[in-house]
């Protein structure tokens, strides 16, 4: 029989050590960007009704959900946004201007199949209420470049797509709206095969193809004007102009490194505008993601519009060791003492702390046993204490 006092649930771990400071200095420097620019951190509750993320009065099938004493479902925390959003509906400070909200917690979601994926995820994001024109999504992206670079990340790549433009580019195809449901559906799942026979039954085949290769390909400034020259006499090339106005913003902040990108088309009920994510070198995972969508608070009672994105500080967090980019613990000495120089240790430790030195009491007997230990933790030196005077030995 298994005995589950010593193992965690599937899809959880333990965090130690130095992975968590890492995590906790990112969330730090994270929230601190946010700040200046004035988000208002917001902290909602780890659990909700059920309600609040139950998608037309169906729930959701990754929902994490329990039952109080009262006989009422709850969940935990699957979406911020959805949980800011009610917080909005529910005050009267976001009925005039824009409204900045920034946030850090724990979302928990459950994957229709395991393979070895965490199911809770410390994010950090923000929303941007209010407004819905290119300067608020402009700004939306800026802050993701910024508070990549307040984590001493410099190599990523911003994958910039539109799920309206999509919508306008069915439109204008003559796509009927059962139709397009199947289509942005086997996009979602990235079904490229399904995808392909909806296509074949409903399109002529130049129409087919298009879509197939915008699904396929992805590109810099050029691959998005020759785009605007193919759909020159459709609808949906206004949305492919608002892009490049975008764009240009963007460049002009120096926020390089961005690529056109339509197949990251996602949660077809969820965003309504500007969708984009942002990938780091060498990991196959975003850890940004983001998008405009307008449609959430209004379903709580409130129209107003909303960008926003949120960064998943777990995924960071593993680039950011992988790569060595914050050093914490440049200086962190063991301390070592008989028991006659106990307490002029501590008060000598004392100060070497006020320096900024990290300083760790073994409480060991031996500079042997020391040395392992020292060695095993990440310790660079022993204060090795004795009669009331020290010395300094290196770690080898």
């Amino acid at each position: 029989m298994k005995n589950y006092k010593l193992h965690v649930p599937e899809g959880f771990k333990d965090t130690y050590g130095m992975e968590i400071l890492i995590k906790k200095e990112l969330e730090n420097r994270v929230l601190n960007c946010f700040n200046h620019y004035g988000y208002i951190h917001i902290k909602t509750p780890t659990v909700e009704y059920i309600d609040l993320y139950s998608d037309k009065g169906f729930q959701k099938p990754d929902l994490y959900n329990l039952i109080n004493r009262q006989g009422e479902v709850l969940s935990l925390c699957n979406d911020m946004t959805k949980s800011i959003a009610r917080f909005v509906a529910t005050t009267s400070d976001a009925n005039f201007g824009t409204t900045r909200y920034s946030y850090s917690a724990d979302t928990f979601r459950y994957p229709r199949q395991y393979q070895g994926k965490n199911h809770q995820f410390l994010q950090a994001g923000v929303e941007l209420i209010g407004k819905s024109n290119e300067y608020c999504d402009c700004e939306a992206i800026y802050l993701a470049y910024k508070a990549l670079k307040a984590s001493n990340v410099d190599s990523f790549t911003i994958h910039l797509g539109s799920s309206r433009f999509l919508n306008l580019l069915l439109d204008d195809f003559k796509v009927s709206n059962e139709i397009k449901n199947q289509i942005t559906l086997t996009i979602e799942n990235k079904d490229y095969v399904t995808l392909r026979e909806i296509l074949n039954k409903n399109l002529d085949s130049k129409k087919a193809d298009f879509i197939i290769d915008l699904m396929q390909r992805g590109g810099r400034l050029r691959y998005l004007e020759s785009l605007m020259d193919d759909l020159k006499n459709y609808s949906c090339v206004s949305e492919l102009k608002y892009l490049k106005n975008l764009y240009t913003m963007l460049k002009e902040l120096d926020v390089s490194e961005i690529l056109f990108d339509f197949s990251i088309y996602q949660y077809a009920g969820y965003y309504t505008g500007v969708i984009f994510q942002v990938y780091v070198d060498n990991m196959k995972k975003n850890v940004i993601s983001g998008g405009r969508c307008d449609s959430i608070i209004k379903e709580f009672g409130k129209d107003l519009p909303d960008i926003g994105f949120g960064i998943d500080l777990d995924t960071l967090t593993d680039y950011v060791l992988q790569n060595n980019l914050i050093d914490l613990n440049s200086e962190k000495y063991l301390s070592l003492s008989d028991k006659e120089s106990f307490v002029y240790a501590m008060k000598n430790n004392e100060k070497i702390r006020e320096e900024g030195i990290i300083v760790g009491d073994s409480h060991l007997e031996k500079l042997d046993d020391a040395k392992k230990y020292a060695k095993l933790h990440g310790y660079t030196k022993i204060i090795w204490y004795k009669n009331n005077k020290f010395e300094f030995v290196e770690v080898e």
